[in-house]
């Protein structure tokens, strides 16, 4: 198998589950245990009254917790973090970015129920899911991140996978609409991806046009860190590019840094406050 050589440095995580009580001294005020909602609890770099001088103690990673989408939101990659050039792009399916109508594989049945779009959104479902895409010079990426519990995210990230390898080489076609139609061959292979902590897949897909000989190549990696996966899928030199600072960003404990007025919590990324 290929190895693809990242150089990401490890970050140990916690996979336990925090207590849905926190104290308010623990953040810089007094008083006593004060039950809240176990995902704000989880969200809390810091709350309290305002006076603890603006110093908290981390909150655990989103590692150890399940978030919703608009939690996950905050989490994801922007433009800006993927260098000069690098713009966002729609992610609905019809938002007319793409020129691609329908077609699909041809010859891999195991394929064939997932059409031209693929496995990975009916495979790895929508619930729990934020997603964000991007381009530039003609590459383009598309980050997901999904929160799930281990056992959950692991039987899917496996058949995801699965699907993808099942057929090392097979045809597909696809239809331009009014544009006609591309004829391509397709080969698939797993690739080592070294240098990462977690549970990590590695997809290389190549095809070929068979009307000029243009080649594409595409990666699809993923990385489950305790409830944590992250996903991408794109040009080879944008995901590696994007592996490291998605990840970082995605699964690594993160501190509020700024004395907030009470009852006031943290995001994870430590960079708004909202009240409970």
């Amino acid at each position: 198998m290929a190895r693809v050589e990242v150089g990401w440095t490890s970050v140990r995580f916690s996979g336990e589950v925090r207590a849905a009580r926190q104290s308010r001294r623990g953040c810089g005020g007094g008083g006593e245990l004060s039950p809240v909602s176990p995902v704000l609890v989880a969200l809390a770099g810091c709350g309290g009254a305002g006076s603890g001088g603006g110093k908290a103690a981390p909150g655990p990673a989103p590692t150890s917790t399940l978030l919703e989408a608009g939690d996950l939101k905050p989490l994801l990659l922007e433009a800006s973090e993927l260098g000069e050039g690098t713009r966002a792009l729609e992610t609905r399916e019809d938002s007319g970015d793409s020129p691609v109508v329908g077609g699909g594989p041809r010859d891999c049945e195991e394929l064939k129920p997932y059409g031209v779009r693929g496995p990975i959104g009916k495979v790895m479902g929508t619930g729990r899911t934020a997603e964000a895409a991007f381009g530039r010079d003609g590459e383009f990426l598309t980050q997901r991140l999904y929160s799930r519990m281990s056992a959950s995210m692991s039987g899917r990230v496996s058949k995801l996978f699965a699907v993808l390898t099942a057929c090392p080489s097979y045809a597909e076609t696809i239809s331009l609409g009014d544009k006609g139609s591309v004829e391509r061959d397709v080969t698939t292979r797993r690739v080592d991806v070294t240098g990462v902590a977690g549970t990590v897949y590695g997809y290389e897909r190549v095809t070929t046009d068979r009307g000029d000989g243009s080649r594409d190549r595409r990666m699809t990696v993923t990385v489950t860190r305790g409830w944590t996966t992250v996903l991408l899928d794109g040009s080879p030199g944008l995901v590696k590019q994007a592996l490291r600072p998605a990840l970082r960003k995605a699964t690594e404990r993160r501190a509020c840094r700024v004395t907030l007025p009470p009852g006031t919590l943290c995001d994870l990324g430590a960079r708004t406050a909202r009240r409970t």
